[in-house]
């Protein structure tokens, strides 16, 4: 589903996913000391100036249409760059989730990383499709 969606969103912006080694096997880190150094890594990898929005169980929560438009809002504001930052099993740092623009929860259920991926490029394919008045169902090949 992770390619599935992935290949849609391609057909209506530039999108690439970037995965930061697994520290715990890497350095057998743990706890806080694990934390630290997954967002060290993550923060290697954004691109400069690019919005942070990271994925929090207390963020906040969007309808479709209002992702849809917080994404057009953006794109108005003209940012250029959005990156999706999905935690580690051990949770966030503090300093990104600080230091992020928003903070989204997908709800208050806890969600594996790959389910969590592919609720976040469904509901990004979503919005564009909102945003272009383009038919989900016809732009998902009749399927919904």
């Amino acid at each position: 589903m992770i390619s599935e969606y992935l290949g849609r969103l391609r057909h209506l912006a530039p999108v690439e996913t970037v995965e930061v080694p697994d520290m715990s096997r890497r350095r057998g880190l743990m706890g806080a000391s694990l934390v630290a150094a997954e967002a060290a890594e993550i923060v290697k990898v954004l691109a400069p100036g690019c919005k942070k929005i990271v994925l929090d169980e207390r963020g906040e929560q969007f309808s479709s249409l209002d992702f849809a438009r917080w994404l057009e809002t953006e794109q108005i504001r003209g940012t250029r760059r959005v990156a999706f930052i999905i935690g580690g099993p051990e949770g966030m740092d503090d300093a990104l989730l600080n230091g992020a623009h928003l903070r989204l929860s997908l709800g208050k259920m806890t969600w594996t990383h790959e389910m969590a991926r592919v609720l976040l490029l469904e509901q990004a394919y979503r919005a564009l499709c909102i945003l272009r008045n383009i038919p989900y169902h016809k732009a998902a090949g009749g399927r919904k």
